[in-house]
């Protein structure tokens, strides 16, 4: 972790922890990449991974946050969900989407189900089937490991309250929510 900083001028300026933030960036998208290119898929996910970066409303030119933009089948293949399997308490297993139905979802909009509660609410088609899908921990490992990295280049610029913050709300970078948990 950084030291404390001494004084203030020590602090970077704006240009520099852009620079370093896009850097971090370029580091976690290249261990992501590796970790795509391990696999026999068709590389789309890969190549339309990109960094967004998020500027101060309030004039301010230094980053205020970041994020990852990529295909909505990269969550899926987190997850190791998707094309006719979900993830149920963690296990995945062959099922579907009660909204897929329309007898189903009609019967639970008479009960007075959401919308959203619908296309949210998962049927196990079959409990014993032969799983030939699984995870692949592609974006959040490398998120994690690099971290205390970003901790420490945002604690550069904004000062030490910086690496408490990021520290705290990088769970919002990553695929996985963990909120709540230790």
């Amino acid at each position: 972790m950084s030291e404390i900083l001494a004084d203030e001028k020590q602090l970077k300026d704006y240009q520099s922890f852009n620079k370093d933030v896009r850097m971090w960036t370029m580091h976690v998208r290249g261990e992501s990449v590796r970790i795509l290119q391990k696999t026999h898929s068709s590389g789309r996910l890969e190549h339309l991974l990109t960094s967004r970066f998020l500027e101060d409303k309030n004039g301010s030119k230094a980053y205020v946050g970041l994020g990852f933009k990529f295909l909505k089948y990269g969550a899926y293949r987190e997850y190791g969900a998707g094309r006719g399997y979900i993830v149920k308490d963690g296990v995945i297993m062959k099922g579907h989407s009660e909204w897929r139905d329309k007898e189903t979802r009609l019967k639970r909009k008479r009960q007075g189900w959401s919308d959203y509660r619908i296309r949210r609410s998962r049927v196990v088609d079959d409990h014993w089937a032969d799983i030939k899908r699984s995870a692949l921990p592609w974006l959040d490992p490398p998120i994690t490991r690099n971290i205390n990295d970003l901790a420490d280049i945002s604690g550069e610029f904004y000062g030490d309250a910086a690496l408490k913050k990021v520290l705290e709300k990088f769970d919002v970078i990553t695929i996985e929510k963990r909120y709540g948990k230790k």
